[in-house]
């Protein structure tokens, strides 16, 4: 399986101390919500992308796929 793109949306804006958490993931804000975006090379890694959110606290708002 070839890597997949995916965009995570997480409420508010996130510290330079939580944006780290994320490695290689591009991290931005926009008004009232943080985006978590980037290639995962199994879908493994999607889950260990979503337990990690929950593991920092944070309010998943939505979870895409994102075209090739």
């Amino acid at each position: 399986m070839g890597s997949t793109r995916y965009e995570v949306r997480v409420s508010g804006r996130l510290s330079e101390r939580t944006r780290s958490a994320f490695g290689t993931m591009d991290v931005r804000s926009v008004p009232s919500q943080t985006i978590i975006f980037g290639e995962l090379a199994e879908q493994s890694d999607l889950w260990e992308l979503l337990a990690l959110c929950s593991a920092l606290g944070l309010e998943v708002v939505s979870l895409q796929r994102l075209p090739a």
